[in-house]
C-alpha cells in the first residue's frame, strides 16, 4: 500500500495527522500477528503426527562423558521415561525405560518416521499410524473406524496410557472426566495402516482393534 503525503498547515493539525498514522500502524500490526498465530496454529494442527511407545523393560544407551550423559537423560526426562546412571570407568550407561505407552507429537510425518526410526532402534515398542501405502512386501495391518467410539476408565493413569495409543494410531480423540471416572472417545475417519514385524503381531494387533470398533484388513 503506498501513502502519500499531504501538506498539513497548523501544529494541530500536523500532531493529529501523527497521531491518526500512527494508531492505524499499530491496528495493522496486530492484525497481522493474529493472522501469523492463527495460520501457525492451523498448519499444526492439520501437519502434526504422533507416535506412541513404551518398553516394559530396562534398555540402555551408551554416554562417552557426562556432557553426553546430562543430553541423553533429559530427552529421556522429556519422553517421560524413568532413568538411571550406571558408570563404568571412563563412560556411563544410560538406563532408561517407559513401561506405559507414550506419545509424541511432530509437527511433520517425516519427522514422526524419523522418531519412530530412532524409538524402535533403542529397544521402543512403537505404534505409528501412516497415511500412506506401506511398502511392498510389509507386513501390514489396515484399519479405520469412521464413527465415535467410546471408551469408559475408573483409573486416569489407564485413561491416558489409551489415549496415547489412539494418537499413536492417527485417532482424534476426545477426553474427559467426570463423577470419578475418565471417558475417551476416539475415532478414525480415514484409512490407515501400521507395519507390523511379522504376522503374528499383526494378528495380535489386528484382534485388538476389532474389539474396540475397528474396521481391519490384514492379507497374507
Amino acid at each position: 500500500m503506498k501513502y502519500q503525503r499531504f501538506a498539513v498547515r497548523g501544529s494541530w493539525a500536523e500532531e493529529h495527522f501523527q497521531k491518526v498514522a500512527a494508531m492505524l500502524f499499530k491496528v495493522t500490526l496486530s492484525v497481522l500477528a493474529i493472522v501469523s498465530i492463527a495460520n501457525t496454529v492451523a498448519i499444526a494442527s492439520e501437519v502434526g503426527e504422533s507416535v506412541a511407545f513404551r518398553s516394559k523393560d530396562w534398555q540402555s544407551l551408551h554416554a562417552e562423558d557426562d556432557a553426553d550423559t546430562e543430553k541423553k537423560l533429559s530427552l529421556l526426562r522429556k519422553l517421560g521415561c524413568e532413568t538411571k546412571v550406571n558408570r563404568h570407568g571412563d563412560h556411563s550407561d544410560v538406563a532408561f525405560r517407559s513401561v506405559a505407552w507414550r506419545e509424541v507429537t511432530l509437527e511433520s510425518h517425516e519427522n514422526a518416521d524419523r522418531w519412530e526410526q530412532w524409538l524402535s532402534k533403542n529397544g521402543f515398542e512403537t505404534l505409528h499410524g501412516h497415511g500412506h501405502a506401506p511398502s511392498r512386501g510389509a507386513i501390514a495391518v489396515h484399519y479405520m473406524q469412521s464413527e465415535w467410539q467410546s471408551q469408559h476408565f475408573e483409573d486416569e493413569a489407564k485413561a491416558d496410557e489409551f489415549v496415547a495409543i489412539c494418537k499413536g494410531l492417527g485417532c482424534d480423540v476426545r477426553q474427559g472426566a467426570h463423577d470419578g471416572h475418565v471417558d475417551v472417545r476416539f475415532r478414525c475417519t480415514s484409512r490407515r495402516s501400521l507395519v507390523c514385524s511379522n504376522h503374528d503381531a499383526a494378528h495380535s494387533i489386528q484382534a485388538w482393534l476389532e474389539k474396540k470398533g475397528f474396521q481391519t484388513e490384514h492379507a497374507h
